[in-house]
């Protein structure tokens, strides 16, 4: 199945982008669409003052023959097909027209008979083409009794066009302007209405990079029953890993007593000559104690981590350790050389650090031969920082490697006194979200590699603002 990307602002934006392009476009049809009444309007009302004139200038001689005084004196009217028409008759017959028409009539409105009484509507001229044409009838009183005249004017649509199209042209800048508008309030407004929720987003990414107790400020009402909800889960989590802390100890501290009581069997059957036993129930009391030192670490390391507490001064514990190892392989005549730059600050609790750092250096002391390296690197544009520490021991055999790396497979289940530091270690690390790595050294020996998320890195290690405590670099 393929996941693709979902964005509620883009889809947000998209949606509005097409909502206003349509809009945009019907608004321009419609605004067309009006346009055009309005000059249909406007024609009409040109028609309507040339059919004034030509209805005040229609007389009835004394032959009773039509005469027209002073037709309209629109220019259209006497060129051939110039698009503004006009036709007198009576009875149905054409008697006068405009040059424009020539020898060709048009078809009458059938006008009402009242005076005054008209029509308006649109019909076939000259060469097919489309006329808008208004007819009037007029009662002219004569020797002979009263007569009723009609008169029509029709204006060839094809003029409007020129006219409507000037008007579009003028219209379509201003409807761009106006879409750009309705744009770039839209994009202003996705991002005002989105800010809660980027307020949000780093928030929880505060809440793993730093010492947050829960997601801080005042939301919408319409988010803020989800912080409310998350802001308990937050809670909730938090005194489930305390409780599961002082579970584990209550666990360590119900066993000592047990432990106690069988090392001291062991030491009665040693006694009385059964070392044999004795030796037995030796191991099985040292493999309860360190799974129970494991266990206690592991519980710490999460809770810690959760809570990203506590500094360290990185070059000072390495500083401490190394002296440490120094002085217990005199024996060895054993060498130590440390590279860790000054300054760099980590949010995580001491004793963790000290714990990765000290089970990794009691392993190098115990199985090197005559040096070992610890550096600690934190380059710019890596994401982790790396602490690296390495012997020229014998170092683990291939197998061995790749059996402790397996997930569940710890190398102090078959030897005594090997692989159980790195074992804390592996869990402290991880519970941080870091990793460990273990290959052959550039020593010959052992080299392990602690990987850890460079956001750990304090960015000011001198702040005493105790809400600066695990604030990472950006």
């Amino acid at each position: 199945m393929t996941v693709t990307s979902f964005s509620l602002r883009r889809r947000m934006l998209l949606g509005s982008v097409v909502a206003i392009v349509v809009a945009t476009i019907l608004a321009g049809i419609g605004i067309d669409a009006i346009s055009g009444l309005a000059i249909r309007a406007l024609e009409l009302s040109e028609i309507e003052d040339e059919m004034r004139l030509l209805l005040g200038s229609i007389e009835v001689n004394a032959s009773n023959q039509l005469t027209i005084d002073e037709g309209p004196q629109d220019p259209r009217f006497e060129l051939p097909n110039g698009g503004l028409y006009w036709q007198v008759g009576r009875g149905g017959n054409v008697e006068l027209r405009s040059q424009s028409l020539w020898d060709q009539g048009l078809p009458w409105l059938q006008a009402t008979a009242a005076k005054g009484g008209g029509k308006v509507n649109d019909l076939v001229g000259p060469n097919g083409s489309q006329l808008l044409a208004v007819e009037r009838s007029i009662v002219i009183s004569t020797a002979s009794g009263d007569q009723t005249v009609n008169a029509l004017i029709a204006l060839d649509n094809a003029q409007l066009s020129p006219v409507k199209w000037r008007f579009f042209y003028a219209m379509a800048p201003s409807l761009a302007v106006l879409m750009a508008a309705l744009l770039g309030a839209v994009i202003a407004f996705l991002r005002y209405g989105f800010r809660p929720l980027d307020k949000l987003s780093v928030e929880l990414l505060s809440l793993r990079s730093r010492p947050a107790r829960k997601i801080s400020g005042r939301y919408p009402d319409e988010i803020q029953p989800l912080i409310d909800n998350l802001n308990a889960l937050i809670a909730s989590r938090e005194a489930q890993l305390i409780e599961a802390r002082s579970r584990a100890g209550d666990l360590a501290h119900g066993l000592k007593t047990p432990l106690a009581v069988l090392e001291a069997t062991a030491r009665s059957l040693a006694d009385s000559g059964q070392a044999t036993a004795a030796n037995a129930i030796r191991d099985e009391v040292w493999r309860m104690d360190a799974q129970v030192k494991r266990t206690l670490a592991e519980a710490r390391a999460s809770l810690a981590a959760a809570q990203l507490s506590g500094r360290v001064d990185t070059h000072a514990v390495l500083s401490k350790l190394v002296s440490t190892m120094q002085k217990l392989s005199r024996d060895k005549d054993m060498t130590f050389g440390l590279e860790a730059p000054q300054g760099i600050v980590i949010a995580m609790d001491e004793s963790d650090f000290t714990n990765i750092a000290g089970n990794l250096l009691d392993n190098a002391r115990k199985w090197g031969n005559s040096q070992a390296r610890v550096r600690l690197m934190a380059q710019t544009a890596s994401p982790v920082i790396v602490l690296s520490i390495e012997d020229d021991g014998p170092g683990l055999p291939p197998d061995a490697e790749k059996s402790f790396i397996e997930r569940g497979k710890r190398l102090d289940e078959t030897v005594r006194g090997t692989g159980f530091g790195l074992a804390i270690a592996k869990d402290i690390i991880e519970a941080y979200g870091g990793e460990l790595h273990i290959a052959r050294s550039g020593l010959g020996g052992l080299g392990v590699e602690v990987h850890l998320p460079k956001r750990l890195v304090v960015t000011d290690a001198g702040d005493d603002d105790p809400a600066a405590e695990g604030r990472p670099s950006a």
